[in-house]
């Protein structure tokens, strides 16, 4: 069996996501009641799912996207799972931002999105294709740190995550869990994951006591990062996912073969 992480949103080939949850613990910041291009400037991780017209989900992605608001341009780097195919790919494009913090993006070689601008980053969805019956929608987070190392993300994370398994992977049907996970920095420098899960996989159910886990974990200069879980009985499972937020949350998803799921880590 295996497991998987994230959610994001955009449009090229399948992005969407799910919404932000402000961390509890920090004081809300004020509502977005005006706007300009400026609004909507520097680097976001970007969580995305899109859904077949039956609403069976059939991609999950990751981005980290950045804006240039004084040349209203952006560009994209992204890692999805569409249908259980892993791919990897970047784009350029163009964006407008209104008064009323409503715009829409242009992806070179891909579908327009729309999207609103939040006080955390941005909502975005690509309406349903009439021709394909696909929709994808999801959310994108502002990143806040420069730079990230593995030091970034040290600490206690919850983890949530849903999605499905496809034909081909060892189970089929929906996924999802959650998990408390724990990020070290050996002496080396080396990241480790340590917790455990909770959750179904195609109708097997596991908890938390069954399921410690270990791992390891890398994060990039840019702030994109890749996970390896195993535990007892679920087969190992790999991951890309973007730290925002300034290293309080991480946007994935499973990077596995077969496998269409995504979600976030918080603090």
């Amino acid at each position: 069996m295996k497991y998987t992480i994230i959610l994001l949103l955009v449009v090229f080939t399948g992005f969407s996501s799910a919404a932000f949850a402000q961390d509890p613990s920090t004081k809300p910041e004020s509502p977005v009641t005006s706007c300009s291009r400026a609004s909507l400037s520097g680097t976001y991780g970007f969580l995305h799912d899109g859904t077949d017209g039956n609403a069976v989900p059939i991609s999950a992605a990751v981005s980290q996207i950045t804006f240039d608001s004084t040349a209203g341009t952006f560009i994209v780097e992204t890692t999805s799972s569409r249908n259980g195919v892993i791919v990897t790919f970047s784009a350029t494009g163009i964006y407008t931002v209104g008064s009323n913090c409503t715009g829409t993006a242009f992806p070179t070689g891909h579908n327009p999105f729309s999207f609103v601008v939040t006080s955390t980053g941005f909502l975005a969805v690509e309406p349903i294709n009439l021709t394909t019956g696909v929709s994808t929608e999801g959310f994108g987070v502002k990143r806040g740190s420069t730079t990230c190392t593995n030091a970034t993300v040290e600490g206690s994370f919850g983890l949530e995550a849903t999605g499905v398994f496809v034909a081909g992977a060892p189970v089929t049907g929906p996924v999802a869990f959650i998990g408390d996970l724990k990020f070290t920095v050996n002496q080396s420098g080396e990241g480790l994951i340590s917790g455990h899960l909770a959750g179904s996989e195609g109708g097997t159910i596991f908890d938390f006591a069954g399921e410690p886990v270990t791992g390891s974990y890398s994060v990039a200069k840019n702030c994109t990062g890749t996970a390896t879980i195993t535990s007892k009985s679920l087969s190992e499972m790999n991951f890309s996912f973007v730290v925002v937020h300034v290293g309080k949350e991480m946007l994935a998803i499973e990077t596995d073969a077969d496998t269409v799921v995504s979600g976030t880590l918080r603090r």
